[in-house]
């Protein structure tokens, strides 16, 4: 019991409170926002920062920089790598990955664009192996290459599929 109060205690002190119905972020959060907001803007002023909701932002970067502009997510903001989706798309492919701030209520959408040609970004796996499955299956399904991702076997396909059959590709559809 000291414990459960000890643990509440901490959340109301970094910003968020234990309801009813569990774990909420502060409401009154529109301040920290600001400040992450030119957090971000100062870090990578060559990005586009579109703030979509209160709480859901995305953030478009060129893909070289996707592994500093990660590392500023964790390291700097305090972010928990939430999800990775990929998607074919007629201009290309975009990667997205979903950081979670927790304590606020917010999800920062990193996006990156890459070519049909040649489909290539850095791994986030020197950064922390919780990137692996979701560049595994992107890497599977959709044929985006992750220099440094290490194990490149399949998740979701049967293990004699051919290596240039990706069925999220649109030229499979």
């Amino acid at each position: 019991m000291a414990d459960t109060l000890k643990r509440s205690q901490n959340l109301e002190k970094n910003g968020a409170y234990i309801g009813g119905k569990g774990f909420c972020p502060q409401r009154d959060s529109e301040p920290e926002f600001k400040n992450i907001e030119g957090q971000c803007r100062e870090f990578y002023p060559e990005g586009e920062l579109n703030l979509v909701r209160n709480r859901r932002w995305y953030w478009e970067i060129a893909a070289e920089d996707l592994v500093k502009v990660a590392d500023f997510c964790f390291n700097t903001l305090g972010c928990r790598f939430s999800t990775a989706t990929g998607e074919d798309t007629q201009r290309g492919f975009t990667i997205l990955y979903h950081f979670s701030l927790d304590r606020i209520g917010l999800l920062i959408n990193v996006r990156v664009a890459l070519p049909h040609d040649d489909p290539q970004v850095d791994s986030l796996t020197v950064l922390g192996q919780g990137f692996e499955w979701a560049e595994r299956e992107m890497h599977e399904m959709l044929g985006i290459g992750f220099r440094g991702l290490g194990d490149t076997r399949h998740l979701l396909l049967p293990d004699d599929s051919p290596d240039d059959y990706h069925p999220y590709r649109r030229s499979f559809g």
